[in-house]
């Protein structure tokens, strides 16, 4: 076993194994961390310090949402950006700040996180408001020659509605939408799929995911394209559309209905699925990772005509 995974399977059982099997009362417990943690501003890991440059949006609402750009060679016309995962309650961890700054090297982008509004102190509809306000005003002006947006799980999910909510309003559209174990049917249509995979899956839990999403609505039904994106404007989607997930995760069955539903409507995707591999599998130090790596890298390039 490499370093890469003995590394990657000592985070996931420590990081996880209690999250799993925690009781109701405990995920409210976690929330309330959440909501303390959330308040405080977000700090670069040390090790990624000296590869991040930080501003400040102020958002109409009169939200300020920290951004995060890895720059390494200055090119505001190559955008990249990228919402990170993390059950709409957590901010980006570790290997988050690991993906952005590879995904900087490889492309030669400026790529920006920002750190938008969580659950349990904000709700969805909030957060697309925000959102929305920060790729008008700040990603736009930016004059961009192509905007390539992409998200992990519920960076997914938001990336998704992001794009249809972009279309719909008639602003620059997405060049590429990159998507790994999204999240894209919080109306749980095809739960008991979901729960025979269950078993393989080391780092979700389906009751637990249901709790927060339930919260996270709002007054907006599950199947609001907000929350939902599989049931907005797919057609929104650009030509270029990625979507990674593995083998051994519930959200295999989004996936699949997401790629059932482009081809339906006659739409183009591409849909890699990894063999025994875990939720957001290309944000760690293992083989497949690496290899998924190099298929976003590889896509953003063309884009560029590299």
């Amino acid at each position: 076993m490499s370093p890469g995974k003995q590394f990657t399977e000592k985070y996931l059982n420590v990081m996880f194994s209690s999250l799993k099997d925690a009781t109701p009362e405990e995920v409210q417990e976690e929330l309330e961390h959440c909501r303390n943690i959330n308040r405080k501003p977000v700090r670069v890991p040390r090790t990624h310090r000296a590869h991040f440059s930080e501003s400040l949006f102020h958002a109409s609402n009169g939200f300020d949402m920290q951004v995060f750009s890895s720059e390494p060679w200055n090119s505001p016309n190559r955008v990249i950006v990228y919402i990170h995962g993390g059950a709409c309650i957590y901010q980006p961890v570790f290997f988050h700040w690991r993906f952005v700054h590879d995904l900087a090297m490889r492309t030669h982008c400026r790529v920006m996180m920002p750190i938008y509004p969580k659950y349990p102190e904000y709700l969805c509809a909030y957060n697309m408001t925000v959102l929305m306000d920060f790729y008008e005003r700040y990603v736009m002006p930016m004059k961009a020659s192509k905007v390539i947006l992409m998200g992990d799980s519920i960076g997914g999910n938001i990336a998704m509605a992001m794009t249809q909510e972009i279309q719909k309003r008639g602003l620059q559209p997405i060049s590429a939408l990159v998507l790994m174990s999204p999240c894209v049917d919080n109306a749980f249509t095809r739960r008991d799929a979901m729960v025979a995979l269950q078993p393989l899956d080391r780092m979700i839990k389906l009751e637990r995911i249901e709790s927060i999403m339930g919260g996270w609505q709002g007054e907006l039904p599950s199947t609001h394209p907000w929350v939902s994106p599989i049931y907005g404007d797919l057609k929104a989607f650009p030509d270029d559309t990625l979507l990674i997930y593995g083998s051994d995760e519930i959200l295999k069955v989004d996936a699949l209905l997401l790629t059932e539903k482009m081809k339906e409507f006659g739409l183009p995707i591409r849909s890699l699925e990894y063999p025994e591999m875990f939720h957001t599998f290309p944000l760690f130090p293992v083989k497949e990772g690496f290899q998924a790596m190099r298929e976003v890298a590889k896509l953003v390039l063309q884009q560029l005509g590299q």
